[in-house]
């Protein structure tokens, strides 16, 4: 088995899927980290995700669907993750959700290549959504039904939610 964490940004993806490694034992991959290095690499502001070459998306997400199929211990934080192991029996899937006003305060608040306004936030948001219906399909990659847990992290601390994860994981996997 593998687990996959998705959501926009500012909902505890990278938070959550750091923790359930850790408390797994389990190997840790955040599509994040990477699109982070790169921005910062080449001077993107963050909330400029159509300035990433289309072609360097597709080869980033068919590595990690790649080590989907073929590893297993695996927890990876992503946004369209999920979207790619929608049939994979093995992958764990989780989303989480947050209220957009307090996705806006968490994501304002903290500093990964720059400090980010609200509107930047939001464009960022936009603009990932665009580019998945551009690369990939007419849909969400947020979309419910092809998640095995949904959680809510607007007024959940990050050990609720991990709680609530692992809880599901176990189910999960005892099946």
């Amino acid at each position: 088995k593998n687990v996959v964490v998705s959501g926009d940004i500012g909902t505890g993806t990278s938070t959550l899927a750091k923790n359930l490694a850790v408390k797994l034992g389990w190997e840790h991959h955040s599509t994040g980290d990477f699109f982070r290095a790169y921005h910062l690499e080449h001077s993107i502001p963050l909330w400029n995700a159509s300035a990433i070459p289309a072609e360097l998306d597709k080869q980033i997400d068919n590595y990690i669907f790649e080590q989907l199929c073929d590893k297993e211990h695996l927890v990876l934080d992503s946004h369209y993750a999920a979207w790619f192991a929608r049939d994979l029996k093995n992958v764990f899937k989780i989303l989480l959700t947050c209220d957009i006003e307090e996705v806006v305060r968490r994501v304002t608040t903290r500093t990964h290549t720059h400090k980010e306004t609200e509107n930047e936030v939001l464009e960022r948001i936009k603009q990932l959504d665009h580019k998945f219906r551009k690369l990939y399909a007419e849909e969400s990659y947020l979309e419910p039904k092809y998640f095995d847990l949904i959680i809510d992290t607007t007024s959940s601390t990050p050990e609720k939610t991990l709680t609530k994860a692992l809880s599901a994981i176990e189910k999960g996997l005892s099946k």
